[in-house]
């Protein structure tokens, strides 16, 4: 199935991404540690049921510049350039997995009723009135102390990387050689490992902008979760615990089989879900 990457520049740094299809454009964001490759076998069905997908490696992570800020307010002023002025598209959907849930949500809040439906895989929103987000994650904690993580995993990115592509999914997926050695390529450094924890470590900012974001009261924008039984938040009920407290309008999914990587465990049933979605009135 065609799918054209490029370049976008912005203030003279790339922003690199693949768009694929003709239809109503949806933003497809991925997270930590991944990158827009994490779509190939879900963007097809979308692509099939007339969408356009635009899946670029967000700012920081990939093959895309490192941003001056984290925060993801700023990361989602990026992709709004992208998208509304470069590629001139006016309403989409966005699907956010990971960090991606959290850019979808800035990128709601600030982009003037452009979104019209979000779907969050695996995901909270931080500072939604709960600890949840951060709350008994190791990794969380180490991402967020300054310099040190990289420091100490320096010349052991790869084996660092691979614990969590190899035990942060269902029981029975493994993550394929070819999509881990594409990561590992795109990570397995110390800069962009060091741009990767800049994203916990801008919890902070995220949580005091998503404070102020909920006292203008929650979206009106439609929101599906989907979440892996083995996932972040071990199921569906976390996900949706969060988006009660962001929209007036949400429902979600569970896929017992899957893990934190169900978009690429169970594409198949994840991108009906999707659709469905979309396809509601």
């Amino acid at each position: 199935m065609d799918a054209n990457s490029s370049f976008f520049e912005i203030d003279q740094n790339k922003l690199n991404y693949t768009i694929a299809g003709k239809g109503y454009p949806v933003l497809l964001l991925h997270g930590w540690p991944q990158t827009s490759y994490m779509w190939r076998h879900l963007y097809p069905y979308l692509v099939k049921n007339n969408f356009c997908v635009i899946m670029p490696d967000v700012p920081g992570l990939g093959n895309s510049f490192y941003p001056i800020s984290y925060d993801k307010k700023t990361i989602a002023s990026y992709l709004q350039k992208l998208v509304h002025d470069h590629l001139n598209f006016d309403q989409i959907y966005i699907v956010g997995h990971d960090w991606g849930g959290p850019i979808a949500y800035s990128y709601a809040r600030t982009s003037h009723n452009k979104v019209k439906k979000i779907v969050f895989i695996d995901v909270l929103v931080p500072g939604d009135g709960t600890s949840d987000f951060s709350s008994n994650r190791w990794h969380h904690q180490f991402h967020k102390i300054n310099t040190f993580p990289e420091k100490l995993i320096k010349g052991r990115e790869k084996l660092y990387l691979k614990y969590f592509y190899e035990n942060w999914s269902g029981k029975e997926f493994t993550m394929e050689k070819d999509a881990q050695d594409k990561y590992l390529k795109a990570y397995a450094n110390e800069e962009i490992m060091k741009s990767g924890f800049e994203y916990y470590r801008a919890l902070p900012q995220d949580i005091d902008d998503n404070i102020e974001f909920l006292k203008k009261g929650k979206l009106d924008t439609p929101f599906l979760g989907i979440a892996g039984r083995d996932g972040y938040g071990r199921g569906i009920e976390i996900i949706l615990n969060s988006l009660k407290r962001i929209t007036n309008n949400f429902e979600g999914y569970e896929i017992s089989s899957g893990g934190h990587w169900v978009a690429e465990e169970e594409p198949e049933l994840t991108s009906k879900y999707i659709l469905e979605f979309f396809n509601k009135n």
